[in-house]
């Protein structure tokens, strides 16, 4: 997966300069100690600044060989990779083990966003989560968005990003180039 993301990637930097490409690592890859080198080597192949490159991590996997994983994260990190935990809040980390992570992102899980607008509960978690992810000088991406009052509430606390249908379904290839120029509308 991750040599196809980059060769798509390499394919559509001239059309289009600023664009990036998130893909997600498995706990098995974290513990490859390999990995970082492996990375370079392919980002130096293609010709991709390791910046427009994110690699995104479950947040449950972070636990599994804690050493290994913070170890091949920060390698990663200090050749220029974007880190982003995915699914944020299902995990079982402490907020002492996220501070020693070297990542940009946190992903807030969707089953914390659907229906937020109607959840005071789920709404004061968000908050508290885009909050604290802020604090930490992170970018706070809400997964899952799929209603205008979704969005609207998570607008109105701040969240930096926001992911889901609701923005547009997937898409590949062609379908996602021409969304891109502009040739087509976003699919809802």
């Amino acid at each position: 997966m991750l040599e196809q993301a980059l060769q798509t990637l390499q394919q559509w930097q001239h059309s289009h300069p600023d664009l990036s490409i998130s893909v997600n690592v498995s706990t098995r890859d974290l513990q490859d100690d390999t990995l970082c080198q492996r990375l370079r080597q392919r980002l130096l192949h293609y010709g991709i600044a390791p910046q427009k490159l994110r690699l995104e991590i479950v947040e449950s996997g972070l636990m599994q060989d804690a050493h290994t994983s913070i170890a091949v994260l920060h390698c990663l990190r200090d050749a220029g990779v974007e880190l982003s935990i995915d699914d944020f809040g299902t995990g079982y980390s402490s907020l002492a083990y996220l501070q020693q992570l070297p990542v940009s992102e946190l992903k807030i899980d969707r089953s914390f966003i659907t229906n937020i607008d109607t959840r005071p509960a789920s709404l004061q978690l968000v908050k508290t989560m885009i909050e604290m992810g802020q604090c930490m000088g992170l970018m706070v991406t809400a997964e899952g968005i799929e209603t205008q009052a979704e969005r609207d509430t998570l607008q109105a606390l701040g969240c930096d990003v926001m992911q889901g249908y609701f923005g547009s379904r997937p898409l590949h290839g062609q379908a996602l180039q021409q969304w891109l120029t502009g040739l087509a509308p976003s699919p809802t």
